[in-house]
């Protein structure tokens, strides 16, 4: 698949990426400042967007980087990597359920965790997704530099082609 066919789902990637990031901060404020209360349009925010965020994310994560980890690796070591990439997204989907059912008890006054549990499950999730984002946009900026190679452009064409920062 060229690179100049993609630049749009790599831009829609990023801004998931960055839509995510925030939301990490977001999360890591709460965090910061339990025991307190939790802002129920914030719990709204959260507990409504986080999950579609995140399939929208893994199913721009599968059309683009799946199917571009064949510029950077071989079939034996990509069929792996894709697994492990895929359990990976399993367990993001389990640990963003485990955040989103924790702001809707604390919103509805019926969360049965310890303060210090709610901002570890917090912390957990921010720090997951964090690592998981930056080894993600690793992996698309080595699939950018070899895409550019392919084609025969300067990584700093791919780079504006693929408008990733």
């Amino acid at each position: 698949m060229a690179i100049m066919q993609m630049p749009n789902k790599f831009t829609e990637l990023e801004a998931c990426y960055g839509q995510l990031v925030s939301w990490c901060d977001l999360l890591e404020a709460i965090a910061d400042f339990l025991p307190c209360h939790v802002d129920e349009r914030l719990c709204d925010t959260v507990t409504g967007g986080l999950i579609p965020l995140l399939q929208a994310t893994h199913g721009l994560e599968e059309h683009v980087v799946s199917a571009s980890l064949h510029a950077i690796m071989p079939d034996h070591d990509r069929v792996e990597a894709e697994n492990r990439r895929s359990t990976e997204r399993l367990f993001d989907m389990d640990a963003a359920q485990e955040v989103v059912d924790v702001l809707l008890a604390l919103k509805n006054g019926d969360c049965r965790l310890s303060w210090d549990a709610i901002g570890y499950l917090l912390r957990s999730f921010f720090c997951l997704m964090r690592r998981r984002i930056k080894a993600e946009r690793e992996i698309v900026g080595q699939i950018r530099k070899a895409l550019a190679r392919h084609e025969g452009m300067t990584v700093l064409d791919a780079q504006r082609a693929t408008e990733i920062v």
